[in-house]
């Protein structure tokens, strides 16, 4: 089907895929019940006798013809938010209760995703390495696949090894229930625990169904580059989402879709509105595009879409076999040597800040999207694949990102912007055993280039007067009072620091200097500032910065760029005209000590 101009559209291949949809749904309800296809032994004996259980009510929907496993599904039929309102959704006992029916029928292509997850494994397991399910829940899939491999270990004589985690003691308990008769038999271990912190060891396959979505933000780059660097070379990761739409029309039609969904599985408007309210701010979905950027980011190069039904996907990330590099040694002999993979660095990446909140007033939510994309890009990489930061230097900035968050958030009153020496902290505000770590720090951020500083009485010993360049600028400086300023090449941000002299309403410094970013992060450790902030990316970022700043400062940068005219042209697209209210936008950049170019940008409006 096309519009009138002949191109597909979306819309109409969206809405023909919920028709279709909605057949197979309607299939799927009225299905006659197990016990009518003589399948008695696939009822569970939790089922059996269930006061909450209704005569002909089945937990979940019934089983597709095309998938080839019965799912073993156990507990009571899910009505919580019948019974009582909505409260923050948590893993507890009672939602664990009645999750098999909860998730088999609220989630579109529950059973088809397990079935799919079949084949994947049984193309990718390789005999002596390890599957995990990373958040397993009542172990569903586990049970599936540790069933499906059977037909593995007659043909290889080497039992398959699975390990299920979840950090839901309830969940752990229905899941070694469920799968009392893998356990026995060694096949399966279960573990209680937080899934970034277990570990991946020696794995080929890595499966994880619905369970990012509910990990913190702050921390999900984290967990992906934990799975990467577990997984073999040729390993796979099947990960399923509910997903955002970019756009957010488009996301309110996924919302009607899925409700209307989930009403024709039984389940009441008043039970979906509360269910709703009560996975607010707990799951927290990322949109298709930003999901893709951080598997990349992680290592894996391949990433497929297998599965889709309206906002709710499965991806396949493969982690491909490394292709080793050849060195030509000093006697002219070819050595092959693996190319590196970057460490892990939990502690930077908890520093990050995932998503800029700040930035939905500028920004259109198509365009802050893509924004958040690239910044996580740029970050997760931190410079590696283009060669300017070693795995030796990452492992001393998580060592400092590690000292930094040991440190008490504080709210000093000690705090001086408006003189030459920025001065923060106050000595006494720290415990000896906090000053003996902040010295730690302040040491291994060593060399300091833009001071002067004073941090919690200690004179940092920096290697640039910037006091003095700024004196300079101060002569000529534009209308700053709720001004929106970018500092492009901002370093530690000193410059930042200074400006809250002239009370502006926003300032924020673009660098791709790791070591002068977390050189920020320990001044709003001392001092938190909401209206600076530091963005971790490129000087060619500008460009996705359209109309935002009044005032740009680009201070001995523009020099060290490859293509100063592009990045010229970058800024440009990133300043506002000049507005009604005389707010005059400028750009300053420093090209020697003594010389200073202004430049102003002016509406030229179509007559």
């Amino acid at each position: 089907m096309t519009t009138d101009g002949g191109a597909p559209s979306n819309l109409v291949v969206a809405a023909s895929s919920a028709i279709l949809a909605s057949a197979a749904t309607y299939y799927f309800v009225s299905r006659i019940s197990l016990s009518e296809k003589g399948d008695v032994a696939a009822k569970t004996k939790s089922q059996q006798g269930n006061p909450d259980k209704k005569e002909n009510e089945q937990l979940g929907p019934a089983k597709s013809p095309e998938t080839q496993y019965e799912l073993n599904l156990r507990g009571k039929i899910d009505r919580i938010y019948e019974q009582h309102g909505p409260k923050p959704f948590e893993f507890d006992n009672e939602v664990v209760s009645v999750f098999d029916d909860m998730v088999s029928r609220s989630v579109p292509l529950y059973c088809e995703v397990i079935d799919l997850a079949i084949y994947w494994f049984e193309k990718y397991y390789v005999p002596g390495t390890k599957v995990y399910d990373l958040g397993c829940s009542t172990g569903t899939t586990l049970d599936v696949l540790a069933r499906a491999s059977k037909t593995l270990v007659n043909e290889t004589n080497n039992p398959c090894q699975f390990v299920g985690i979840d950090n839901s003691e309830a969940m752990v308990s229905a899941c070694r229930e469920k799968l009392e008769w893998a356990t026995e038999d060694n096949i399966v271990d279960i573990r209680c625990g937080d899934i970034i912190e277990a570990g991946i060891l020696n794995a080929s396959f890595v499966i994880m169904n619905y369970t990012l979505q509910f990990v913190p933000v702050a921390r999900r780059q984290e967990l992906l580059q934990s799975i990467s660097s577990g997984l073999n070379p040729g390993g796979i990761l099947l990960l399923s989402e509910k997903v955002r739409a970019e756009c957010s029309e488009l996301q309110e039609t996924c919302t009607w879709i899925y409700e209307d969904f989930k009403e024709r599985r039984k389940y009441t408007k008043r039970e979906i509105a509360r269910k709703k309210e009560a996975l607010m701010n707990v799951l927290v979905p990322f949109t298709e595009g930003e999901l893709r950027s951080a598997l990349s980011s992680a290592g894996f190069d391949n990433v497929e879409i297998v599965a889709k039904w309206n906002n709710f996907t499965s991806f396949v990330a493969w982690k491909s076999p490394r292709l080793p590099v050849t060195i030509t040694g000093k006697n002219g002999m070819h050595q092959k040597k693996d190319p590196p993979t970057k460490i892990v660095t939990p502690n930077l990446d908890a520093l990050f800040d995932t998503f800029p909140v700040y930035l939905d007033d500028y920004l259109e939510p198509k365009l802050l999207s893509l924004v958040c994309r690239q910044r996580m890009e740029i970050f997760a990489d931190k410079g590696f694949k283009a060669g300017s930061m070693s795995n030796d230097t990452l492992q001393k900035f998580n060592a400092i990102a590690e000292m930094i968050q040991k440190l008490p958030q504080l709210e000093s009153d000690t705090f001086i912007v408006d003189q030459d020496e920025l001065f923060i902290g106050d000595p006494k505000e720290l415990t000896e055993d906090e000053m003996a770590t902040f010295q730690q720090c302040i040491n291994a951020l060593k060399p300091w280039k833009k001071g002067p500083l004073r941090l919690f009485g200690t004179k940092i010993d920096t290697e640039w007067r910037s006091d003095l360049k700024w004196e300079r600028l101060q002569r000529a400086l534009p209308e700053l009072k709720d001004a929106v300023i970018c500092d492009l090449g901002c370093g530690n941000g000193y410059f930042m620091y200074r400006m809250l002299e002239y009370s502006p309403k926003l300032v924020i410094g673009i660098d791709p200097n790791l070591h002068a970013w977390l050189e920020f992060k320990l001044f709003q450790r001392i001092r938190s500032v909401d209206n600076l902030k530091f963005e971790y990316m490129r000087g060619d970022m500008m460009a996705s910065l359209p109309l935002v700043f009044d005032v740009v400062f680009c201070l001995g940068v523009l020099y060290h760029t490859p293509d100063p005219m592009t990045m010229l042209k970058d800024i440009h697209k990133s300043m506002k005209p000049k507005s009604v209210s005389s707010t005059n936008t400028m750009v300053y950049h420093i090209v020697q000590v003594s010389t200073v170019c202004m430049f102003e940008k002016f509406l030229v409006s179509q007559q």
